[in-house]
């Protein structure tokens, strides 16, 4: 019998826990699930290499963001080599409410949009840490072990690159950029209350 585990620090960032009903409705479906996880690294692979194209005077953060793009292609490779196991083709890419939500709260200013793309990035890790950790509880207590150790790997890379995307905005903004985390931790928390309960990861 599986018991619920204790949240990474980052899911301290989230003003907000996910539904419920969320767990459930994403082991009901999984394959639906994993396509949609596998877009997801994919897409949090493309948004470190923009911002190292963007900033690319920005020494630590190139060095920093390379590594995080190598590791979330590598875990978009394992998500796609899990749906290649059960079958499934990946398919084309639904898009993603949640995070295009928290990408239209990005200011435009050089300065305040840099700031704005560190932390919704660190966010939707946090995000995603939390609901890796609630799909593994909920595939453990199914009885799937293998999937949900897997995802609890995932989860606590998850919960590192939030800490990094928060570390590197903090190094380069200081106190604003925790006067501005709190203002996006509020919206993140009203958009996650909007979305209905589907077989994806946000």
């Amino acid at each position: 019998m599986s018991q619920q585990r204790p949240a990474h620090r980052a899911e301290r960032l989230l003003r907000s826990q996910t539904a419920a009903g969320w767990a459930p409705c994403a082991a009901d479906d999984l394959n639906a699930t994993l396509a949609d996880h596998a877009h997801c690294e994919k897409k949090a692979a493309a948004s470190a290499i923009a911002l190292i194209n963007d900033y690319p005077s920005d020494d630590a953060l190139v060095s920093a963001l390379g590594r995080l793009a190598e590791e979330e292609l590598g875990h978009f490779r394992e998500v796609h080599a899990r749906l290649l196991q059960r079958g499934v083709a990946l398919g084309r890419d639904a898009g993603d409410p949640y995070a295009r939500a928290l990408l239209a709260r990005v200011r435009q200013p050089n300065d305040e949009r840099k700031l704005d793309r560190l932390l919704v990035c660190a966010l939707i890790e946090a995000r995603s840490c939390e609901r890796f950790r609630l799909l593994a509880e909920e595939l453990s207590r199914r009885g799937e072990q293998d999937l949900a150790a897997w995802f609890s790997r995932l989860e606590a890379s998850e919960a590192g690159h939030a800490g990094l995307f928060v570390h590197l905005a903090r190094e380069r903004f200081g106190a604003q950029a925790d006067a501005r985390l709190d203002a996006l931790t509020r919206d993140e928390a009203s958009i996650v209350a909007s979305l209905p309960n589907l077989p994806r990861i946000h």
